[in-house]
C-alpha cells in the first residue's frame, strides 16, 4: 500500500473512485470530470499540495482532498472510498494524511478543526471516524421534488429578479453569500476565490439558471442553480441566500418557485438542494423547502475533530 501526492491529471480518478462509493451507497454517480475539476484544481487547492491517493499494487483504490481557506480554522475533508476488503484502513490512512496536511497548511490557525462529510448510511465510514475522534455536529440534508405542478413565483413589490450574469453580478450575489452563510465551524461557506472560481468555471452552471435579486438598496438574494449530475432531468439549487434584512419576507420561496420555473423550460421535471440542519433537528425543519414540494432523500453528517 503505497500513498502518493495528486497531480492535475489525477480528475478522472478521483471522480471514478467517487463515484464507485456512491453508487454502491446511494446507486447513483456524485460527479462528472468537468465538474468535479473545477474543485480539485482550483487556485485554493493545488493537487500537490490538497490531494492524495492511495494505490495498491500500483492501482489507486482510494483517495482523498482537502480544502482549506480563510479563515483557516478548517480544513474540509473529501474522501472518495469505494467498497473494499481494507476499506476501513483505508479510510484511516487517508483521514491521517489529511490531518497532516492541515497541520503543515501555511496558515491554519492553532485551534484549527478537521470536518468531514460522511454519508449518514456508511456506517462503516462513520464508526472509523468515530474511533478517531471525530463526533458528528450537524447533518447536510439532500432534499428533492418533482416540479411539474409548482406554482409561479410571487415577488415582494419592491424587487426585481433578473437572470444572474457572471460579467454583472458576480461581486452583487457575493454580497449575499458573504452574509448568509459567514464562517463558522460546521457551517457551510465559501470564500469569494473559491466563489468567483467556481462560478465562473463550473460547466453545469448553464447560462440563465441562476438569479439575482434586487431591491432600491442592492442586492438582496441570489439563488446560484446548477445541472444535477446525479439524476436525470433535474435541476440543483445550490446555493440560496438572502440578506438578513430582508428574510421573512417570500423573497426565498419566491426565488425556488422562479427556479423551478427555469428548470422546467429546460424540459426537467425534479429538483434538488442539500441544507445544513443541527443534530437535534429533524424532517419538521425544513420549512420552506418542504412547503414547496421538497422532501429529504439523503443524510451526510459533519464529523468534525482537532487537527493538532
Amino acid at each position: 500500500m503505497k500513498l502518493r501526492s495528486g497531480t492535475s491529471r489525477d480528475v478522472e480518478i478521483f471522480t471514478r473512485l467517487v463515484n464507485e462509493q456512491h453508487q454502491w451507497l446511494r446507486g447513483e454517480n456524485l460527479w462528472e470530470v468537468d465538474e468535479l475539476a473545477a474543485i480539485l484544481i482550483s487556485p485554493t487547492a493545488e493537487p500537490a499540495d490538497h490531494d492524495r491517493y492511495l494505490e495498491v499494487a500500483g492501482e489507486p483504490v482510494a483517495a482523498v482532498h482537502v480544502h482549506v481557506t480563510a479563515p483557516y480554522d478548517k480544513g474540509t475533508v473529501s474522501l472518495a472510498l469505494p467498497p473494499s476488503a481494507d476499506r476501513a484502513e483505508h479510510a484511516r490512512t487517508l483521514i491521517e494524511a489529511a490531518s497532516r496536511i492541515v497541520q503543515t497548511h501555511r496558515h491554519v490557525t492553532p485551534n484549527a478543526k478537521l470536518q468531514m462529510d460522511v454519508p449518514g448510511e456508511d456506517g462503516e465510514l462513520v464508526a472509523v471516524a468515530e474511533n478517531l475522534g471525530f463526533r458528528p455536529i450537524q447533518k447536510t440534508t439532500i432534499l428533492e421534488g418533482d416540479i411539474l405542478d409548482a406554482p409561479a413565483a410571487r415577488w415582494p413589490a419592491d424587487t426585481d429578479v433578473a437572470s444572474f450574469s457572471i460579467t454583472r453580478d458576480l461581486a452583487d450575489g457575493y454580497v449575499v453569500v458573504r452574509e448568509a452563510f459567514p464562517p463558522r465551524l460546521g457551517g457551510w461557506h465559501l470564500s469569494e476565490e473559491d466563489y468567483g472560481y467556481s462560478t465562473q468555471n463550473d460547466p453545469t452552471a448553464l447560462p440563465g439558471l441562476s438569479l439575482i435579486v434586487r431591491d432600491s438598496n442592492g442586492p438582496v438574494g441570489v439563488a446560484l442553480n446548477f445541472v444535477d449530475t446525479t439524476k436525470e432531468s433535474t435541476g440543483l439549487v445550490g446555493i440560496l441566500g438572502v440578506l438578513r434584512r430582508r428574510q421573512h419576507e417570500g423573497i426565498g420561496r419566491a426565488m425556488l418557485l422562479e427556479t423551478f420555473d427555469r428548470f422546467r423550460s429546460r424540459g426537467w421535471s425534479h429538483a434538488r438542494l442539500a441544507t445544513v440542519l443541527g443534530m437535534d433537528l429533524d424532517d419538521t425543519d425544513y420549512g420552506l423547502f418542504t412547503s414547496v414540494g421538497l422532501r429529504p432523500i439523503y443524510d451526510n453528517l459533519a464529523m468534525v475533530r482537532g487537527v493538532f
